[in-house]
């Protein structure tokens, strides 16, 4: 803490001049250090996040299947009842496309992180849409999703987060996705299948991350 000698004087006396400008020289600098302070402060309150994490999330559509089953047309399951935080996988029959699942959110945030893997994967196949409360969609087209059988490099398609191995080493990759409208109420986010020759599959979890806003002081 800043040590403060205070000059005394009694009530008449004269102050010198460099008492004076020393004085007014010492509270300029204090109020620059401490507006610095403040600007480092409400940077800080900025960047502020708080991250969100749905479990068992639901669908409106689609059909959810456990971990350890064997989806038909498939060799392997994940030989497990839960990776991580997953425990139902929804995906569509083999060679089948169109929606995969649509999870309801109703909530506002700056991204939206989800766990996804595919069978014959490795290519761009998935199409995530975002439905706002305001009847308004964007629409991420052409969303690369690696192959679930092994860990593969993140590469520069869609590079995963993180990722989770099951006891046979089969892979759960965590996405991102940024929300072009982060000011906006997300309704519901639905996760399509465009190519018939894979099987992306999504994990019931999603993780959201949103700024916290200070609030607004009161005016007097």
């Amino acid at each position: 803490m800043v040590e403060f000698e205070p000059i005394s004087r009694k009530p008449g006396e004269v102050i010198k001049s460099e008492d004076w400008n020393s004085m007014q020289e010492g509270i300029r600098n204090d109020l620059q250090s401490l507006e610095k302070k403040i600007d480092v402060l409400r940077e800080y309150i900025d960047s502020m996040q708080e991250t969100t994490t749905l479990l068992n999330v639901t669908s409106q559509v689609g059909t959810p299947h456990e971990l350890n089953e064997v989806i038909p047309g498939e060799s392997s399951s994940y030989e497990t009842q839960i990776v991580g935080l997953i425990t139902k996988q929804w995906l569509l029959d083999p060679g089948q496309t169109g929606e995969v699942c649509r999870f309801g959110i109703v909530s506002a945030f700056d991204s939206i992180d989800y766990w996804a893997g595919a069978e014959n994967g490795d290519r761009k196949m998935m199409e995530i849409l975002l439905d706002y409360t305001d009847g308004t969609q964007h629409v991420f087209s052409e969303v690369f999703i690696h192959d679930r059988s092994r860990l593969r490099p993140k590469g520069d398609d869609n590079p995963y987060v993180e990722y989770l191995l099951s006891p046979n080493e089969y892979v759960w990759y965590r996405y991102r996705i940024v929300n072009p409208s982060p000011d906006k109420e997300v309704l519901t986010i639905t996760f399509r299948n465009t190519d018939p020759e894979c099987n992306p599959r999504v994990g019931n979890v999603l993780h959201g991350k949103a700024r916290i806003v200070p609030a607004e002081r009161p005016t007097e």
